[in-house]
């Protein structure tokens, strides 16, 4: 029998067009057999919200959100860079505070402490790592060949590391502050892979969809040996990663669930 198994990928307020897609899901009877899950950035949400099976839940935690809700610019930012100078990258431009509400009032840790989702997050360093550190990082992940993305099982840790991780894995560098976490610091992942399908491969997924949140990727998934692979991507633009308006919003699930449904409609029969 087939594993199946869904990857959610970065774009920040473009993640609604993966919920949208997992409307199409539901109507075609997939998302029941989807056994695990993985996301980057804000795709690591969307990934616990699939993983709970709550489309409703979801569809509202989205349509509460906007830009005054989720994230507050910190005030007198010329000031900050002022006076902060080169810290000012490393503390971020935006507080998350609301963001960390959200992920507490919204996830339920009864329901997903024994679902298979896997949590990309770029690792910069120990506990004094910065910005800075980021560029060393790519350079030493691109070119020596020295892996930087980790792959966090939740199901291997604790409701507060959940929460951390999870905001690590949203931290859009210069847009929001690192996660420290045990002494190692962390950065969005999808720096380093903002489609990770690899651990749902590593996981034994013999067929994985993944739901891209771009037009246009150099990056995009032709084909992998071990698995596959159906990938689905917005054919219109998305428009802004930070813009929450519930009118964008709306549109994108639209999107979404047409793009999804229009794809279904050809491999649906190869998917199960």
């Amino acid at each position: 029998m087939k594993k199946l198994g869904i990857a959610l990928a970065g774009g920040g307020a473009r993640g609604a067009y993966q919920i949208g897609a997992w409307k199409a899901l539901k109507e075609f009877g997939i998302d029941q057999h989807i056994t695990a899950f993985s996301g980057a950035s804000v795709g690591s949400l969307n990934a616990v919200l699939f993983a709970m099976g709550d489309y409703e839940l979801a569809k509202e935690t989205w349509m509460n959100l906007d830009d005054k809700s989720l994230f507050n610019i910190e005030k007198h930012i010329m000031k900050r860079l002022f006076k902060e100078k080169l810290n000012f990258f490393n503390r971020g431009v935006f507080s998350t505070r609301k963001l960390e509400k959200m992920l507490h009032e919204t996830i339920d840790y009864d329901i997903i402490k024994d679902k298979e989702i896997y949590v990309a997050t770029t690792h910069i360093g120990d506990d004094n790592s910065t910005f800075f550190d980021l560029l060393r990082t790519n350079y030493e992940h691109y070119f020596k060949k020295n892996q930087r993305i980790h792959y966090v099982d939740l199901r291997t840790i604790d409701p507060e590391t959940i929460e951390k991780t999870l905001l690590a894995s949203c931290a859009i560098p210069i847009a929001f502050r690192p996660i420290t976490i045990k002494g190692k610091t962390y950065y969005d992942g999808g720096v380093l892979d903002n489609t990770p399908y690899q651990p749902l491969i590593d996981a034994g997924c013999d067929t994985i969809i993944v739901i891209d949140l771009y037009t246009f990727s150099s990056m995009r998934i032709k084909k992998v040996e071990e698995a596959n692979v159906y990938t689905i991507f917005p054919k219109r633009s998305l428009r802004g990663i930070l813009d929450f308006s519930h009118k964008h919003i709306e549109r994108r699930f639209e999107l979404g669930y047409h793009d999804m449904k229009q794809k279904l409609e050809t491999i649906k029969d190869e998917l199960l």
